[in-house]
């Protein structure tokens, strides 16, 4: 055999011999040489056997309690895991594998819990009321199906001023305008009240979301009379809605904060 001859036959034995790849989970795959040049993978790895320990975690985990996002973190944090509190999105993310402080190493970001917040039945009832109108009867009806949730007044002393309420009437009084070199007279409108009036605010005790505490909500009464028919229009306002949003998702990321001595952040990890 020719020395050209010998090295052409060495190099087609090695192209033939296949290549072994082991992927992040450990499993072996052979790239086995084909006679036409092209190269087929082969898993290599028995089933059942006990493969090596991942290069990475890649988990995302979803949960639906605040205790037990807590309970998560425990379990599994590092000395990098962060959590971030989204307030747009309502929903609070810890990061098991985030990167070392002060930026010593890059981390993975691959291993997450997520607590997706919901607002309560409660919350969500009283959302749909507020800034509606409605008439004297169905205000009260509605009033009273949801008394649970009145804290003050009571319900009974609020559904009473509800059915007793009269609007002002108006009435012309007669009052002259002075003006330099003139003695015309003139009229203006004034209103008188007549009766029972709502309170300007009354205040409802419920949960902002699912299974979280009740928290103390202001809601402003609103009221119409149609100046045809003399009907009486009633209804409410949920004060300052988005701030207490904003109060109750910080509350929860302290108490998760202080049951799991990992730092929670106001804002979303970026894509």
């Amino acid at each position: 055999m020719s020395e050209v001859n010998d090295i052409t036959t060495l190099v087609k034995g090695a192209a033939l011999v296949p290549s072994i790849l082991t992927d992040a989970r450990g499993v072996q795959h052979a790239f086995v040489p084909q006679q036409n040049g092209a190269f087929v993978m082969v898993g290599v790895t028995p089933k059942g056997e006990i493969l090596p320990k991942p290069a990475f975690i890649d988990q995302l985990v979803n949960l639906d309690q605040t205790a037990s996002l807590i309970d998560y973190v425990n379990r599994f944090k590092t000395e990098d895991t962060v959590i971030f509190a989204d307030l747009d999105e309502m929903h609070i993310t810890a990061v098991i594998d985030y990167h070392a402080a002060v930026s010593a190493g890059p981390g993975l970001v691959e291993h997450q819990a997520v607590l997706q917040l919901s607002h309560s039945s409660e919350w969500d009832t009283w959302s749909a009321i507020s800034g509606r109108m409605y008439d004297q009867k169905s205000f009260a009806r509605m009033l009273d199906v949801n008394s649970d949730d009145i804290s003050q007044p009571t319900a009974a002393d609020l559904l009473e001023k509800v059915m007793d309420v009269e609007m002002a009437t108006t009435v012309s009084v007669a009052r002259k305008l002075e003006s330099t070199g003139s003695s015309r007279g003139k009229h203006d409108a004034s209103r008188v009240t007549t009766g029972t009036v709502l309170p300007p605010f009354f205040l409802l005790s419920i949960p902002v979301f699912t299974g979280e505490s009740k928290i103390e909500v202001r809601a402003m009464t609103l009221d119409n009379q149609d100046g045809n028919t003399g009907k009486i229009s009633l209804g409410l306002e949920l004060v300052r809605t988005r701030i207490l949003i904003e109060t109750e998702l910080a509350r929860i990321g302290r108490a998760i904060a202080a049951a799991t001595s990992v730092p929670v952040m106001l804002g979303s990890i970026g894509e």
